[in-house]
């Protein structure tokens, strides 16, 4: 049975992603350590998704690690050496972020950096899949024209009829703190990539 290591995996996109894998017959690694509680508080609790992932889905192994844990990173992807890795960990919050711009910045960058050294040093061959946000192109999408459509608003321009793509600009907008820690770890997943 191949193995797949979601990093973030009690938090919304992540524990989809594990239900999405278990259910095509991988062995899921879930690295998450509820880190969401420390950010918001007790309403930003995963733990009942986490518990949720570990009664339903045969073959998921929930692994309490911090994305900053560089050792323990570089350890369990050394001791996995999964097939695929899916990224969804971060410090989400556009707002939170200048409220703690080291944690921030340690999470989304630091954390990327992290898992993308120890994938290169044990499983080189593995896809790596990396979930970022729209935040990463500051206010630049601003600019573009909309068209007022039925029952919502669009891109005006057909070149952004599937939305904005990879290589739309980053330069000469407006960055939270948030979009800039996920900057860092969005050019550091495409020069890895390389």
């Amino acid at each position: 049975m191949q193995s797949i290591l979601v990093t973030g995996s009690s938090g919304l996109i992540g524990s989809e992603v594990c239900t999405f894998f278990a259910n095509m017959g991988y062995k899921v690694h879930g690295i998450d350590n509820n880190q969401r509680a420390v950010f918001f508080g007790p309403q930003g609790d995963t733990r009942s998704n986490q518990q949720r992932l570990e009664r339903e889905l045969d073959g998921f192994e929930h692994h309490e690690l911090d994305m900053r844990d560089r050792q323990g990173i570089l350890d369990i992807v050394r001791q996995l050496r999964p097939a695929i890795i899916v990224h969804t960990a971060a410090q989400p919050s556009h707002d939170r972020a200048a409220a703690i711009p080291f944690d921030d910045f340690d999470t989304n960058a630091v954390g990327t950096l992290n898992l993308l050294e120890a994938a290169r040093q044990s499983c080189p061959e593995s896809p790596f899949i990396h979930m970022s946000t729209n935040k990463v192109y500051g206010d630049a999408p601003n600019r573009l024209r909309l068209a007022e459509l039925e029952t919502r608003w669009d891109y005006a321009d057909g070149e952004f009829a599937n939305g904005i793509a990879e290589n739309f600009t980053i330069d000469d907008s407006l960055h939270s703190l948030f979009g800039a820690s996920k900057v860092a770890g969005d050019v550091m997943v495409q020069e890895y990539g390389l």
